[in-house]
């Protein structure tokens, strides 16, 4: 498996490259990680990333519905096999409404129950291992992570509650998702999968005064390397 890390770029994607630079500073201590920028026009194969980012953003903005054109990218349609392979992928805050679309993971975002676009620094509990995201010392743990959507709102049927772990829930609920929900992980094959609401890379920088994404990068660094 290739040490490639590459972050999927669609048009209307803004935290490509906030997901890029958190690479590249990993990439300056662990230089076997390469970080790629992915232009969505063009397929991925299987066994060239090892991880896979689809950034948070308004993919196509938004047209139609969140994620609903990105999830016919010629980028994405391999990616079931692609993770079967080994990759292993996480969509963040559009790139979750992607996987959604995609039904690589199971439920479906709503508006917010405010009805309002939602832009806050939340406090998440870590609910359960995510490999390579979250391990077992991280299990009970409170970290901070920013959010910024107006369709986070997740439910999913009892039906699909078999095909996924919740991994992360809002310690005080922003937007009506079921059970507090912020982030859901299911395998699939040698890879996985692992959708979130929040967004993780702007919480790496100390300039940004919140530190608290750091770990959730580290462990993918010291799990898979």
């Amino acid at each position: 498996m290739s040490r490639h890390w590459a972050v999927v770029q669609f048009p209307g994607s803004n935290c490509d490259h906030d997901v890029l630079k958190v690479f590249q500073s990993l990439s300056k201590k662990y230089p076997e990680i390469e970080p790629v920028l992915h232009w969505h026009e063009d397929p991925i194969e299987k066994n060239v990333y090892e991880v896979i980012i689809l950034p948070g953003g308004f993919s196509y903005g938004d047209y139609l519905r969140a994620g609903a054109i990105a999830k016919i990218s010629q980028a994405l349609n391999n990616l079931e096999e692609v993770i079967e392979a080994g990759a292993h992928v996480m969509g963040i805050c559009n790139g979750f409404q992607i996987l959604l679309e995609t039904r690589l993971l199971p439920g479906y975002l709503q508006v917010n129950k405010s009805l309002k676009f939602i832009s806050d620094t939340v406090s998440l509990k870590i609910e359960d291992e995510a490999f390579p995201w979250f391990t077992k010392k991280n299990k009970g743990e409170v970290v901070r992570y920013p959010i910024a959507h107006r369709f986070g709102n997740y439910q999913l049927s009892k039906i699909d509650k078999g095909e996924m772990k919740p991994v992360l829930k809002y310690q005080e609920n922003p937007n009506g998702s079921i059970d507090g929900i912020a982030g859901v992980y299911r395998t699939l094959g040698k890879g996985s999968v692992f959708g979130l609401m929040p967004h993780p890379e702007r919480a790496f920088f100390e300039d940004l005064r919140l530190t608290d994404g750091q770990p959730i990068w580290q462990n993918a660094v010291e799990n898979l390397i």
